[in-house]
């Protein structure tokens, strides 16, 4: 199918977005376009008009500043995982895009598309949530700073403004050692999880301090937990420790039953997957590989 007929409009500005957005009913930006395209030949969207974020200043910048990795919202995927891939502290991150369609989606799609069309099995909205990383947004009334878990609120819904457009996404930045890991289920390499899960921890001196795990494909928007406050201090991850934490989870999870998988089969991948990651981020924070 070809999509419904729609105005396509090319800004030259953040500033020129905005009045864009605030004076033309039912205008979409166009990111990267991997989810949107798909959806308006469809006709599951049909915009009135489109706005293209290709070629807007200071949108695809990459910078560490404050503490955090500051990613513009049209910076792309695959660029952003090559970069992650080089540090870490950022492991998980750059093991969780890599299950991002194929190289050729992670080349034309955007980390902030991915993010603001809010799938609740994607994986950068995990990943932001797992890393307490935030997100700027700039509309008529001037910028706000959102915490993930603030900001994705149901199924392909945000807490962005209609007028509103993200400009960056904010990683902060582990000051001590740490590591994370990621894993994902799916029918093939490429598709949507059915489950996917991360895990980030911080140790110091060979000693939980810190640490986040979450899940995704299992409500209606990612969900995660922090450390459990009488893990802190502890000398090594037990399997023990592990199912403790994992069972603060699990109460959070609403898994769907679908063709797709079972809510019982997605509650038991879970709970398998998840203390992989737990393990295998415990052994990376100490600065080895399993």
């Amino acid at each position: 199918m070809k999509p419904a007929p729609f105005d396509f409009i090319r800004p030259e500005s953040v500033d020129d977005i905005i009045s864009i957005l605030s004076h033309t009913a039912d205008a979409k930006l166009l990111a990267g376009g991997q989810s949107l395209i798909a959806m308006m030949n469809m006709r599951l969207a049909r915009p009135s008009a489109l706005v293209t974020l290709h070629g807007v200043p200071g949108l695809d910048a990459i910078e560490e500043k404050d503490g955090a990795v500051t990613v513009g919202a049209m910076v792309v995927q695959e660029r952003m995982r090559c970069l992650m891939s080089r540090r870490r502290e950022f492991g998980a991150l750059a093991e969780g895009i890599g299950y991002i369609g194929h190289p050729q989606t992670r080349s034309a799609g955007t980390v902030g598309g991915s993010i603001v069309h809010a799938d609740p099995s994607a994986e950068l909205p995990l990943l932001l949530q797992v890393y307490r990383g935030s997100l700027e947004t700039v509309g008529p009334s001037g910028s706000r700073h959102i915490a993930a878990e603030e900001f994705f609120q149901f199924p392909f819904t945000t807490a962005l403004a209609p007028d509103e457009i993200l400009v960056a996404t904010h990683w902060p930045v582990p000051t001590i050692s740490s590591g994370g890991s990621f894993r994902e289920f799916a029918r093939r390499r490429g598709d949507f999880a059915i489950v996917a899960v991360a895990c980030h921890i911080s140790i110091e001196d060979r000693r939980l301090i810190d640490g986040r795990l979450g899940a995704a494909g299992v409500a209606g928007k990612a969900v995660t937990v922090d450390l459990p406050p009488d893990l802190r201090g502890r000398p090594l991850i037990t399997e023990e420790a592990a199912t403790y934490w994992l069972e603060m989870l699990m109460p959070l999870l609403d898994p769907p039953d679908d063709l797709e998988a079972s809510s019982d089969l997605r509650r038991t991948l879970v709970r398998t997957l998840s203390r992989e990651v737990i393990a295998e981020a415990w052994v990376r924070a100490q600065g080895g590989t399993p």
